[in-house]
């Protein structure tokens, strides 16, 4: 309940902020990056519609378009798990001055960037995420056998999605984590420490990701704000926000 109540305040903070008129500049990289991977979704489902199409051809056109359907959505569902992961390496400069810049003005803290800053940055950020995307496979992985193994196959898309939410809430975090100085190991520590922060925060991503055009666009942008609020909440350095905070612990 802590973890919720913490979103959930963070989401008004980073409303408020937005309608302000704050931060707004930090939306127009994800906006064109956002715009090639539209296009490219744009293609699986023209893809999809075509696949449809053969299934009117007599005798084989059933298995062409089972076979193609499958093999799109399979291209498809890859292509987005990619992706989440792919704009956080990619944002990682954008990602990191607006977490700076939010961090700045809720907390009167003074970080400033720089070219050297964000250099070591997309580096951490490239290895961060490798990291993440390989133990989210191999978490995957986990599951897939054990589920094999038992014929236990219920519950397989919530735990696709609990492991993809709580590796994908992590590397968000990663920008605080970077900004306070907290090596690798301490910021894995941190994320396990603070599971549901983590599994909370990349739900949101992917609720908001989920939305036709304005979620791809907008969730990066969103859940960088959200989680740096949150990462302040956790660490009692957010002021404004003390007293959500300490009413959470009560839950």
């Amino acid at each position: 309940m802590k973890a919720f109540n913490q979103h959930i305040a963070a989401l008004k903070i980073a409303f408020e902020h937005l309608s302000k008129g704050k931060y707004w500049l930090y939306l127009i990289p994800s906006f064109i990056i956002s715009l090639l991977f539209a296009g490219l979704f744009g293609l699986f489902s023209l893809l999809t519609n075509w696949s449809d199409a053969t299934d009117s051809v007599p005798l084989i056109g059933s298995y062409v378009a089972s076979g193609l359907k499958s093999a799109i959505q399979f291209s498809n569902a890859i292509t987005t798990e990619i992706y989440k992961f792919f704009i956080l390496t990619l944002l990682s400069p954008i990602s990191c001055l607006l977490s700076e810049k939010v961090d700045n003005e809720t907390t009167g803290s003074i970080f400033s960037g720089g070219i050297t800053r964000i250099l070591t940055d997309i580096v951490r950020a490239i290895f961060i995420v490798i990291v993440a995307l390989f133990f989210n496979f191999l978490a995957m992985g986990i599951w897939w056998f054990l589920a094999w193994i038992t014929g236990f196959h219920l519950l397989d898309q919530v735990a696709y999605f609990l492991i993809a939410s709580f590796f994908i809430g992590f590397s968000f975090y990663d920008f605080s984590l970077e900004r306070y100085g907290i090596g690798m190991f301490g910021s894995w520590n941190f994320g396990y420490r603070n599971t549901f922060q983590m599994l909370f925060t990349g739900m949101l991503f992917s609720i908001i990701f989920a939305i036709p055009i304005i979620g791809i666009i907008s969730a990066p942008f969103i859940v960088t704000i959200v989680s740096t609020i949150v990462y302040l909440f956790i660490e009692g350095k957010n002021p404004s926000v003390s007293l959500a905070s300490n009413a959470s612990t009560h839950e």
